[in-house]
């Protein structure tokens, strides 16, 4: 069966970077995952490079930060429901190229937006109008 793919989110920065995206080799277009961590925060997860041992690389899933809280709130339905999600990088500034010095990452989320306009028709409240 084929799934409807409909961006949900075009374009989110990542809040409270856990890696020094210099050192990760991460680049625009790679593939990415979010993951509830506590009850409203999305960590997204990457397969980057580190070390073991301090010596040997090697390619392992890490998270690489969060989600802020506005693009949490547009998935959070469709991940607490188990929808498919697909995730990819799409913004990249590295720690030595950043004029703040601060990296920055962005990310782009693709899904099924019927669970999103559910939730959303779901908490509309309709109220009568008042006679003047």
């Amino acid at each position: 069966m084929q799934d409807v793919m409909l961006p949900l989110i075009r374009k989110a920065e990542l809040v409270q970077l856990v890696v020094n995206v210099a050192k990760t080799r991460l680049s625009m277009g790679d593939a990415a995952e979010v993951a509830l961590i506590d009850t409203d925060q999305i960590g997204v997860f990457a397969v980057i490079r580190v070390r073991w041992l301090g010596i040997f690389p090697h390619r392992a899933r890490r998270m690489i930060g969060l989600l802020g809280p506005a693009a949490s709130a547009v998935i959070l339905p469709s991940l607490r429901h188990g929808d498919h999600l697909r995730v990819r990088i799409v913004g990249l500034t590295p720690e030595h190229l950043a004029a703040s010095g601060k990296a920055e990452v962005h990310v782009s989320i693709w899904g099924d937006p019927a669970r999103i306009l559910s939730v959303q028709s779901d908490q509309v409240v309709m109220t009568t109008p008042v006679a003047d």
